[in-house]
């Protein structure tokens, strides 16, 4: 088998044992990939073209963040890597009979579809994909598949609810695959689930980078495109939505659903398929409660249900009111409330329900067990201890149905996230079908609910509350609470609401304060009303964040400013070692930036990854705010924890005036980072030809090579920045430097065609004889891939024209493969050997004749090419030229004197392959050679 000279192997049958007429045989070339995929994302300069000849290399691969190990948060996940299994047993107990659920359902009633597929396909791609869609469509079912089919390749599928669980069961030593079903809200987006998200992202991002790792959630549209959602980058960067044009359901597609459910019955309802973006739930509630009229059902499924509900009213009240109860604790009745010892809370939430539902009995609790027992068949199902309806779509209905009914018993007894998500002041555009709009009678009402939650310590809840978003809604909410006795007030601006602990197993000490809360949403007129009730505008939740922090976070410059003269501290640094001007840098309030530097002192201070501000505005190009830090002394030598300096920073972002002024400033220019890296290399990479210049009259060191051996010229000479090259040999820099793999700068650019640049370093005296590691010179490279002009200067300069390589195949060997006829031309002038074998014993002869290079042939039987040479085979080259009917080539050899009676090692004779394959007259023109027609 020979190698060739990409590491792939070139069989006999590629050399002439196919039976097949006429074929074309293609040469193995090397894929036209970028150096590291890494790049797409950088917007590292990228190679034109691979060219062939090396084997491709990750140049410039990064390294992973190094972390820093003085935070506890970090410190507990590094102590969990040497845990065999992260995950607890108690976790894998509760989550076995879920993946049984699910792996029932997905084996008899799904229907694999196309979006099913792309959405694994972007999965095995990427390490987040989101799927989005309205209620109804198959978001669940299609996310439930997927992680499924991951689990036929080995990963390790956990579905999570909390954020902190992806950092306790991250294992480095196992594919894992989190799952997150109904992301940051069921109806409308959660603020506090945000939060909780945005308090650890960071942390799930370096936990991503690990290729092995991936998360797959699910996501309802209205939360997807809320723009608190934003926040949450890692969710936006795949996103399959399954209602978009290349993903939504396909006739066929839906038929098989109704197929799958209905059975015979599926061909009735043909014409209703496009009525509802929710055909498969349809077709699966009416699975479910086959006794429903099937065309008035597809028809209008809710006027059904509505139907059905109002039956119950009207003969079995004691259901109906069951179902009613199913809303007021937001479709989460457990079953553990249901007991003979019931709290006065749920007995009051119990006994105002039924009342409403005008019932003067109320029933007693086996009595209202049995009642929702009874509704398994139609509305309920009982999951995890819980009786919920069926579907959220239904449960939207529902509510919807109640809120039509009972809406005075909804808001005051109904569970406070209901509250807070379906009920509007004001009729919207583009709001949902099921959202309840309070009649004005229930205004007050309704704010004086809200007002008694945030009592109760349900500051979230409130705050969160889908009205918030509107500021007439605010402002009516304010002038509410101006009314209250001043004491109430007072109290209600200083509760701290203990949230839910985060499951990392690290302390939470956080509290959600109104101010927190106010400052999240932005508004100004309620922080000023926290404010004058005298809440300390430094008390920090959420994972340390100040009030300020978030005010920076949303960019209110009005909020900062009442918030600083209130006293507030912008030096505070939170667990990430982030303050309030890290958070406006990041999220690029430039202006609030400016006002914090005037009241902040620790301008060195770093975040987690070892980020001064400094660091961050170079990386940026935020020229102001660099100049601004300089002058307050700020130090333009530190590094983060990869050992980038400011300067490093500045010069590979091409910021030109941020790098001459931290040369000014002093900063040392032959810093390097982790992989040896000087900010003159990553100029030098990313052709900043101007900040290249600065950096060499500063006395910058032009032959510090990289962990992999590379200097700044190895790089400008690989991406064919002339002018820089130019430069940087003025200086000095080193012509005949190899990289580790000992490739040298006239090896790379005669191997890219930097015609220029070869010129310049064979002016300089570079060795066009050296070879690299696999004994590949420049004139190799050169050759193979046509640059005839480079192989010309090569050869003035003496280039050694019978190099080998390790397979033992030499310059001319290539240009005859890859059909390169002018070079083959000018090697055979300057004396190329054409008789060389390589270490399999073909000869550029034989790859003229194997591929029809005729001209080539030619020249080199002129030259005295062996021309009864055997492959290894056997195979003779007048046999190879008569088995593809090369007519002009059989005639040369023929003429040459080629033996026509030569046979392969299997027997077979030039005649014998013509005959077979029908050439007639290179048949005819053997036999005129005196071939032997009975060998």
């Amino acid at each position: 088998m020979e190698l060739m000279d990409d590491g792939s192997q070139l069989s006999p049958s590629d050399l002439g044992q196919s039976s097949e007429s006429g074929t074309t045989y293609h040469h193995r070339l090397y894929e036209n990939q970028s150096i590291n995929s890494i790049e797409k994302i950088t917007n590292k300069p990228q190679l034109k073209h691979r060219p062939i000849g090396l084997a491709t290399k990750n140049y410039d691969k990064p390294q992973l963040t190094t972390r820093t190990k003085n935070k506890k948060q970090i410190e507990h996940v590094e102590q969990r890597l040497y845990r065999e299994d992260p995950v607890p047993e108690y976790f894998r107990a509760q989550i076995s009979p879920i993946l049984k659920v699910w792996r029932d359902n997905d084996a008899t009633m799904f229907i694999d579809t196309n979006a099913a597929q792309q959405v694994l396909k972007c999965l095995q791609e990427n390490s987040c994909v989101t799927i989005t869609a309205t209620s109804g469509v198959g978001k669940t079912a299609t996310l439930r598949h997927v992680a499924l089919q991951m689990s036929k390749k080995d990963y390790d599928v956990l579905p999570v609810s909390d954020p902190g669980e992806i950092v306790n069961f991250y294992n480095p030593n196992k594919k894992t695959l989190f799952v997150i079903d109904d992301l940051c809200g069921n109806y409308h987006i959660d603020q506090a689930d945000i939060a909780h998200w945005q308090s650890i992202i960071e942390l799930i991002k370096q936990i991503l980078l690990d290729t092995e790792t991936k998360m797959i959630a699910s996501c309802r549209l209205q939360v997807y495109h809320d723009d608190k959602f934003k926040t949450l980058s890692v969710f936006k960067s795949c996103v399959c939505n399954l209602l978009s044009e290349n993903m939504c359901l396909s006739k066929t597609e839906k038929q098989l659903i109704a197929e799958l459910y209905l059975k015979t019955k599926a061909s009735e309802i043909t014409g209703y398929h496009d009525l509802y973006e929710f055909f498969p739930l349809v077709c699966k509630l009416f699975y479910d409660n086959p006794k429903l009229d099937l065309l008035n059902y597809f028809q209008n499924p809710f006027a059904v249900y509505e139907t059905e509900i109002d039956s119950l009213k009207k003969g079995y009240d004691t259901k109906y009111s069951a179902l009613a109860l199913c809303v007021m604790f937001n479709n989460k009745l457990k079953e553990e409330i249901l007991t003979e010892k019931v709290s006065d809370d749920t007995m009051t939430i119990i006994t105002n329900t039924y009342e409403a539902c005008t019932l003067n009995k109320i029933p007693s609790i086996p009595e209202l067990k049995a009642d929702l027992d009874s509704l398994k068949e139609t509305f309920i199902r009982k999951e995890q201890n819980q009786y919920m309806i069926k579907h959220d779509k239904i449960f939207d209905f529902i509510a919807y149905y109640f809120g039509q009914r009972i809406i005075n018993c909804l808001i005051k007894n109904a569970d406070s996230a209901l509250i807070k998500e379906r009920f509007l002041l004001e009729k919207q555009d583009n709001i949902d079908q099921f959202t309840i709009v309070i009649p004005p009678q229930y205004h007050e009402m309704y704010i004086q609910r809200m007002i008694d939650d945030w009592s109760k310590g349900k500051c979230s809840d409130v705050f969160s509350n889908t009205n918030m978003k509107v500021p007439q809604f605010r402002e009516k909410f304010l002038f509410h609470l101006n009314t209250l006795d001043m004491i109430e007030q007072t109290q209600l601006a200083r509760i701290s609401e203990r949230r839910k602990a985060m499951n990392t197993n690290i302390n939470d000490d956080s509290y959600a304060t109104a101010l927190v809360h106010c400052c999240y949403i932005s508004d100004y007129s309620l922080v000023q009303w926290c404010c004058n009730h005298g809440v300390d505008v430094n008390n920090c939740s959420y994972m340390g964040k100040s009030p300020i922090m978030i005010a920076c976070e949303q960019g209110n410059s009005e909020i900062v400013q009442i918030l600083l003269e209130r006293g507030a501290d912008c030096n505070i640094f939170i667990d990430w070692n982030q303050s309030p001007v890290m958070q406006a840098y990041t999220h690029c309030h430039i202006e609030l930036v400016k006002v914090l530097l005037n009241k902040w002192t620790d301008y060195d201070k770093c975040n987690y990854w070892g980020e001064s501000p400094l660091m961050m505005a170079c990386r940026n190009g935020h020229t102001n705010i660099v100049k601004m830090l300089l002058d307050r002394g700020s130090d333009c030598n530190k590094c983060d924890n990869n050992r980038k300096s400011s300067l490093f920073k500045a010069s590979m972002g091409g910021y030109t005036e941020i790098v001459k002024m931290l040369l000014e400033k002093g900063s040392d220019c032959n810093i390097c980072n982790n992989n040896g890296e000087s900010p003159l290399f990553m100029a030098s990479l990313y052709g900043k030809t101007e900040i290249v210049k600065m950096l060499l009259d500063k006395g910058a060191d032009c032959n510090i090579c990289n962990n992999n051996g590379e200097s700044p010229v190895f790089k400008a000479s690989l991406y064919g920045k002339t002018e820089i090259v130019k430069m940087l040999l003025d200086k000095g820099a080193d012509y005949n430097i190899c990289n580790n793999t000992g490739e040298s700068l006239l090896i790379m650019a005669s191997m890219y065609g930097y015609t220029e640049i070869v010129k310049m370093l064979l002016d300089k005296g570079a060795d066009c004889n050296i070879c690299n590691n696999n004994g590949v010179c420049s004139l190799f490279t050169a050759s193979m891939n046509g640059h005839t002009e480079i192989v010309k200067m090569l050869l003035d300069k003496g280039a050694d024209c019978n190099i080998c390589n390790n397979n033992g195949e030499s310059p001319l060997f290539k240009a005859s493969f890859y059909e390169k006829t002018e070079i083959v031309k000018m090697l055979l002038d300057k004396g190329s050997d054409c008789n060389i074998c390589n270490n399999t014993g073909k000869s550029p002869l034989i790859n003229a004749s194997v591929f029809g290079y005729t001209e080539i042939v030619k020249m080199l039987l002129d030259k005295g090419s062996d021309y009864n040479i055997c492959y290894n085979t056997g195979e003779s080259l007048l046999i190879m030229a008569s088995m593809r009917g090369y007519t002009e080539i059989v005639k040369m050899l023929l003429d040459k004197g080629a033996d026509c009676n030569i046979c392969n090692n299997n027997g077979e004779s030039p005649l014998f392959k013509a005959s077979m394959r029908g050439y007639t007259e290179i048949v005819t023109m053997l036999l005129d050679k005196g071939a032997d027609c009975n060998s």
